[in-house]
């Protein structure tokens, strides 16, 4: 070697193990096949898996307005199981890590399962949030109630008087209706 010349490091122990151009290919091909570290693809750290269930052949849609406290409005439609999504939780994230591979596909149940959460798919891909941190389960007149709190801009009496006719609608329905309004973004604390 001559005098005044630097010196090639000595290779760190990478994919490949050594400095050749072979070397450098099976260090490409690694690359390739994990991917990117920080990539929305797998990462070098094998924490995503290939996409199972309905994630693997459509692109998943949001969930229906619907299930977003904020965009509940007196007209959404009560179905007999309602899920509403409380304020800043991140269903978008979710998403996004299901179609990485990060979600585990729970076939039993048809449902993903990512960050607590569980999602079902519909056919057209929408998804629709099942359960867990950040997600309230709501019967039909739990339903209804959030929705006239909603409507009545957070007064108990007026809902109150607007549903006593609605013979779906009982004294238990309001507890957990009622909580779930705390988050609402019209709701202006106890009275």
């Amino acid at each position: 070697m001559e005098a005044g010349l630097p010196r090639r490091p000595p290779s760190t122990g990478s994919p490949g193990g050594d400095d050749s151009v072979g070397g450098a290919q099976r260090r490409i091909a690694e690359v390739l096949r994990l991917g990117r570290p920080g990539s929305s693809g797998a990462s070098a750290a094998g924490d995503a898996e290939p996409v199972r269930g309905p994630a693997a052949k459509i692109p998943l849609k949001p969930p229906n307005n619907r299930h977003n406290l904020n965009n509940i409005r007196p007209k959404s439609p009560a179905k007999d199981k309602n899920t509403v999504v409380l304020p800043g939780t991140d269903v978008a994230g979710d998403l996004e890590g299901i179609t990485a591979g990060r979600g585990r596909w729970i076939e039993e149940i048809s449902r993903y399962e990512i960050n607590g959460r569980t999602y079902a798919v519909e056919s057209t891909g929408t998804v629709f949030p099942d359960s867990g941190p950040g997600l309230v389960n709501l019967s039909r007149s739990e339903y209804k109630v959030l929705k006239q709190l909603i409507g009545t801009d957070g007064d108990i009496g007026a809902a109150r008087d607007a549903l006593r006719r609605d013979p779906s609608i009982s004294d238990a329905d309001w507890p957990t209706a009622l909580e779930v309004f705390k988050h609402h973004k019209s709701y202006k604390g106890e009275a």
